[in-house]
């Protein structure tokens, strides 16, 4: 708890994101899920790389053995058991894969240790987007995974509420008299506008779709924009952060806390960047947040706000989760 009775916020210190869950539940540390029914990973057979990241600890990389038929009978249909009895056999410590009861989908969770549950979870790769982690069938993208932006590579995030206006419903009498129902003013999201210094296809690609290919010594990287045939934008969770100043003059190094909005369920496109001479492109994503309900029909406002003092922060370990 922060002990300042006065907090100023001042600047950004950044934010991160991430594909939500492929049916539209935000990522938890044992809920992480991927395809349901089968799905097509013949074009994996030599480039299985899975990577999976538990918490802060470091990524682990494994080679999914997916021209093995006796794991896996036939690639272009593989089965949720099948890849199930597959991730087992790559060896990855820490994580069960398992089928999802409410969805039947492919389900990857962390293990407890010690009886603390970690922080987090997070798969990328080619195949992982195959698999649908990270809605990566529909939109393509290679998991469900953090793309940080937090050592001064962000430049601003405006946060609009989304707002339906008071209404007034009057009705008048014979005699001009006026009986009037008032319907307050209701808080439906947010409209967040995140800005950053350099460009980043990748990002670009989480949030909005597309194909992005990092390209090689060889190849050149290359981002193709969703076309107007592609239905909608995959969901996001969105953190932003902004550090918090006591009263009266402060010093860039004298942060006190640590300010967090959550954004549980969100969708954004690319802004426009214009190319001007003599100024610097900045890079701008205009997205949409709404109310968010969770696998179990709980409904959440768009977003969570918290308040950590310098302890918790540290604890929250965002820059070893993201790294």
């Amino acid at each position: 708890m922060i002990q300042a009775r006065n907090k100023a916020r001042f600047a950004m210190e950044g934010f991160r994101v991430r594909r939500a869950n492929p049916d539209g539940t935000m990522v938890k540390p044992d809920r992480l899920i991927g395809f349901a029914n089968t799905v097509d990973v013949s074009d994996y057979e030599d480039d299985a790389e899975l990577e999976i990241k538990i918490g802060a600890r470091p990524w682990q990389k494994q080679t999914l053995d997916v021209g093995n038929n006796t794991l896996v009978a036939d690639l272009t249909s593989m089965s949720v058991a099948e890849a199930i009895a597959l991730l087992d056999d790559a060896g990855f410590s820490g994580v069960t894969f398992s089928v999802d009861s409410l969805t039947q989908r492919l389900k990857v969770a962390a293990t407890s240790v010690g009886g603390t549950t970690p922080l987090d979870l997070q798969i990328r790769g080619g195949i992982a987007g195959a698999m649908d982690f990270g809605q990566g069938i529909q939109y393509k993208g290679r998991g469900s995974y953090y793309l940080s932006f937090i050592n001064d590579e962000a430049i601003s995030a405006t946060l609009p509420n989304e707002i339906r206006d008071r209404e007034n419903i009057d009705m008048e009498g014979a005699k001009g008299s006026v009986t009037r129902m008032i319907i307050p003013a209701k808080r439906l999201g947010v409209n967040p506008v995140i800005t950053m210094k350099f460009k980043n296809d990748e990002l670009t690609q989480m949030i909005q779709g597309g194909n992005y290919d990092p390209g090689d010594e060889v190849t050149p990287a290359t981002y193709d924009p969703p076309t107007s045939d592609d239905a909608g934008s995959p969901i996001l969770t969105i953190d932003v952060f902004a550090p918090l100043y006591g009263d009266g003059a402060s010093q860039m190094d004298q942060v006190i806390g640590m300010d967090r909005r959550l954004f549980y369920a969100a969708t954004g496109i690319e802004a426009d960047v214009p190319m001007e001479a003599k100024s610097w492109a900045q890079f701008a994503y205009n997205c949409t947040v709404t109310e968010y309900t969770d696998e179990n029909g709980k409904k959440f406002p768009a977003e969570k706000r918290f308040e950590y003092d310098l302890t918790q922060w540290e604890a929250l370990d965002v820059y070893g989760v993201t790294a």
